[in-house]
């Protein structure tokens, strides 16, 4: 039966034979100072005595007359790597340690301390935490009592001199370039620096070499002063001892030292994780040593037990699910634990750690993987949980035998939760966890999108990973050839439980003529109205009754699908997507809604300026240029075509030889290429089909000026230079530098902006590359006021002529380059984003990896290549405006 009794006790009245204080030079012994008193003592089960010294000391004392050992020992709080204020980083705690543990004091020479500890067999270390200090002196009960007086001298009256603050600077220096070669310390440390990116307690215990190079001894003094106080400091004793005489002899060694500054040390809160995170580091060694963890709780939150229970199925005991299946049914791994890691200052994580060779790596990430996420899908077994919480229950028992053991448990348990007997209690709320429970906890926090990976690799062994394949649960994109030709992409990508899957056929305007103009985007729009099995009502209610998104769309040179739905749906939808892109019916019915919608979007053209002299502009390319079709048609082509028309060309066009398939989200690869094959590998391949070329001419033999009279209040301006396809790298990515140069990326900026955004003469202008796979322009766009349009020509010509001639400096050149690179990074960070950029880099030709290079390919432009560019295709161009005036005044 458990009990408490708290007491509050009159003052001790103790005799104490006391040295004579620090730098006396009276004769006269000192008046006594009175022997502090315990405010509180608590009788705990298990023979466990909690008091409270009135100095703010708190002591532990346990009885256990098992063997005549005892331990004594002393946890200082508030000190520990993550409690350092503003010496965060120092690893100013640990250094410390190092000084007091066994060091000289005011009362005893190092070599005194040591000889008196030898003499009667004891052994003593110490060591630091996150969140605190400990020291310990173990010996035969018999000696418990000398112990006690040497520990609370050390706690008290270290002196840190300059002699050892010198020796043990030198130890503690060492201790850290030997962590370098550690790889259990550089993992440790890896894990803390990605999992938390704002908390002191990522920063390393031992602190980091360059910042603890530049502390003083004074700086240790000031330190242990102020944290080296009664109120901060946990005394603890256990072993054959009496309880009474323990607290009497612990009162008067306190008898000189005050209650000091309460100490609050003040820690930014670490914000939740958005995105998976990934570090790797190379060592020497022949195995990879791998962490794959998410964010939890603190110790205080009810969900620690269930986390806990989860952790011992995974991987407690020769039995458990990650053991036998990564150690022995598939022999992929060496080892394999797991860790939920709750302390009481800040978030968690749950951990699993595992050692194997590099070649089974990526088998072995995608076991552990599987068996973490298997806890969120399917509740464990009765069996399971009851041998967890039966394991549980024996690791208390197992942890508390020895007197080391209980001490460490009392002192540690009291910081952190206030209660030393926290492991019982910690043991009753395990017995009431549920198989639910663990579903719960395991949904809640053992999310792609939130998982961090630490690998410790041999050098040359580093995972090929970059962008967003360092995130958890990734696969780099594999591309497969099917037997009918249809090239088929797919990637792992977990960072949330969708699946998303495209389709891909070349056409467009690539395809289209004047006659023909907005057929391709007639076929798209058809996709999704219907095929032999699925009404268009169908397929819609489909897609909406799961949450699930289907587009069809035509683009310049491509026609493609999209379907994007949560992972436990993405079976059946990516069968109605292959259904509706392979075997659309283009009924009359549906056809005749859809035209008359093309008509619609064809006449509002004229109610956006933007779109109006974009038609203009285009009119007036050349008609061998795909540039020159509008992608949506005009209104007597759109009149023109006919549902048979779209039957024909997607029986022409729809072919596996001219298709591409990506299947990108959270999915296992090998389960996306059965899918794929199963709804898309059946279609026939047209050996007679001819690939499209790229090879368009778009030049300008002579400057084109055409103006359009409009009743809108506004001036546009739209000029457009000859310029390249994607398909040539160098004058490409040169064009895409003097775009940034001359208007910015993707952003307003650069020359034109300043200059006519900066003086009030435009709305808006900007350049930007219109091209594709086969030669497009090079355009500047831009709205003003009618009476200015003369004057913004005036100025953007001025301007082009400035780029010619070269007087672009070399710091507008580097901004240039680091701007498109940086705000490049920003895009395609989604499954779907990056499953279309490699779709259409594999179309055209570039290959689907292709955008990895495009750092690289912009910062291989040179400024002269820049010059050279603007020279060679800013010249005959393409002038439109649009204005309520009769002339646009471009000559």
């Amino acid at each position: 039966m458990q009990y408490l009794e708290r007491l509050e006790l009159a003052p001790l009245l103790l005799a104490v034979v006391l040295l004579p204080a620090v730098g006396t030079t009276s004769e006269r012994p000192a008046a006594m100072p009175p022997v502090p008193k315990y405010n509180t003592i608590e009788r705990l089960p298990g023979a466990v005595t909690l008091a409270t010294l009135s100095n703010g000391l708190t002591v532990i004392v346990q009885e256990n007359h098992v063997a005549p050992v005892a331990t004594v020992r002393c946890y200082v709080k508030n000190t520990g790597g993550a409690f350092e204020g503003r010496y965060l980083g120092v690893g100013l705690s640990h250094l410390v340690e190092h000084l007091v543990a066994g060091g000289t004091t005011d009362t005893r020479p190092e070599k005194e301390i040591e000889k008196i500890i030898d003499t009667f067999g004891g052994a003593t270390n110490a060591y630091t935490s996150t969140h605190l200090t400990a020291y310990f002196i173990d010996c035969p009960a018999k000696h418990a009592m000398t112990a006690i007086d040497l520990l609370a001298d050390s706690m008290q009256h270290a002196k840190l001199t300059e002699a050892e603050f010198a020796r043990e600077f030198k130890v503690v220096q060492r201790e850290l370039a030997d962590g370098d070669v550690n790889r259990g310390r550089v993992q440790w440390k890896l894990l803390n620096q990605t999992v938390y990116t704002q908390h002191p307690v990522r920063h390393p215990v031992i602190g980091y070499l360059e910042v603890l190079r530049g502390i003083t001894r004074q700086a240790a003094l000031d330190f242990h002063r102020r944290r080296y106080v009664p109120n901060n400091q946990v005394f603890v004793v256990v072993g054959d001892v009496k309880t009474q005489a323990v607290l009497d002899r612990i009162a008067r060694q306190w008898v000189r030292t005050l209650r000091g500054r309460e100490t609050y040390v003040t820690m930014e809160d670490e914000p939740e994780q958005l995105t998976p995170r990934r570090a790797v580091r190379e060592m020497d060694g022949t195995t990879d040593d791998m962490v794959f963890a998410w964010p939890t709780v603190k110790l205080s939150h009810p969900d620690l037990y269930a986390l806990d229970i989860a952790a011992f199925i995974l991987a407690e005991g020769e039995s458990s699910r990650l053991v036998r299946s990564l150690k022995y049914d598939r022999q992929l791994a060496l080892s394999v634990s797991s860790a939920s890691y709750t302390p009481y200052f800040v978030k968690g994580w749950f951990g699993i750690f595992t050692s194997c060779m590099p070649e089974n790596r990526e088998k072995a990430s995608s076991e552990i993987l599987r068996q973490v996420y298997r806890l969120r899908d399917e509740p464990v077994s009765p069996a399971e949980l009851a041998k967890a919480k039966k394991q549980k229950a024996a690791e208390l028992v197992f942890s508390q035998q020895t007197v080391q053991q209980a001490a460490e448990s009392l002192g540690r348990n009291l910081i952190s939760t206030g209660d030393p007997l926290f492991d019982h209690r910690y043991v009753e709320n395990i017995q009431k966890v549920t198989a639910e429970q663990v579903r719960a906890v395991a949904r809640r926090y053992f999310v792609p999108g939130r998982l961090n990976r630490v690998t410790i690799t041999p050098r040359g062994q580093a995972p090929k990973a970059t962008g967003s394949d360092a995130a958890a649960g990734e696969s780099p994109v594999r591309m497969t050839r099917l037997s009918n030709g249809l090239r088929v992409l797919v990637k792992r990508h977990s960072q949330l439980p969708l699946v998303n899957i495209q389709a891909y056929v070349l056409g467009g305007c690539l395809v289209d003529s004047e006659a023909t103009a907005g057929r391709s985007a007639l076929v798209a729009a058809m996709l999704d109205k219907g095929t032999a099995r699925r009404s268009a009502r169908q397929i819609a209610d489909y897609f909406d009754s799961i949450g699930g998104r289907l587009s069809m769309s035509a683009g310049r040179n491509t026609v493609y699908g999209s379907a994007a739905t949560l992972r436990a749906d993405f079976s059946q939808a990516a069968a109605v997507f292959a259904e509706c892109f392979t075997q659309p019916t283009f009924s009359d019915d549906e056809f005749g809604k859809v035209q008359k919608l093309a008509l619609g979007a064809i006449a509002r053209r004229a109610d956006n300026p933007h779109q109006e002299v974009f038609e203009l502009f285009y009119d007036n390319l050349p008609p061998s240029s795909p540039y020159h079709l509008l992608r949506g048609g005009k209104t007597e082509t759109v009149k023109r075509i006919s549902a048979e028309d779209l039957r024909a060309y997607h029986r022409k066009y729809f072919v596996p030889n001219n298709m591409i398939v990506t299947v990108f989200g959270d999915i296992d690869p090998d389960e996306a290429m059965t899918l794929v094959k199963q709804h898309f590998g059946r279609l026939r391949p047209d050996p007679a089909f001819k690939p499209i070329g790229f090879d368009r001419d778009n030049s300008v033999p002579k400057t084109i000026v055409r103006h359009k009279q409009t009743a809108k209040q506004t001036g546009m301006v739209l000029i457009g230079y000859p310029g390249v396809s994607i398909l040539d790298k160098k004058d490409h990515a040169a064009l895409t530098v003097l775009d940034a140069v001359m208007s910015g990326y993707n952003y307003p900026g650069g020359w034109l902006h300043n200059e006519l955004r900066g003086e009030g003469l435009v709305y808006f202008v900007h350049a930007y590359q219109i091209t594709g796979p086969a030669p497009g322009y090079f355009a500047v766009l831009s709205q003003t006021r009618p009476d200015k349009i003369k004057e913004v020509i005036g100025r953007i010509r001025r301007n082009v002529d400035r780029a010619k001639a070269g007087k672009i400096t070399p710091d507008e050149f580097k901004t240039a380059v680091e701007m498109i690179v940086a705000l490049h990074a920003q895009k395609n960070t989604t499954a779907a984003e990056q499953a279309g950029q490699a779709a259409l880099d594999e179309l055209y030709g570039l290959g689907y990896d292709y955008d990895k290079s495009f750092d690289a390919r912009i910062q291989s432009v040179t400024l002269d290549d820049v010059v050279r560019v603007a020279r060679k295709y800013l010249g005959n161009h393409v002038l439109v405006t649009t204005s309520p005036a009769a002339t646009g005044n471009g000559r």
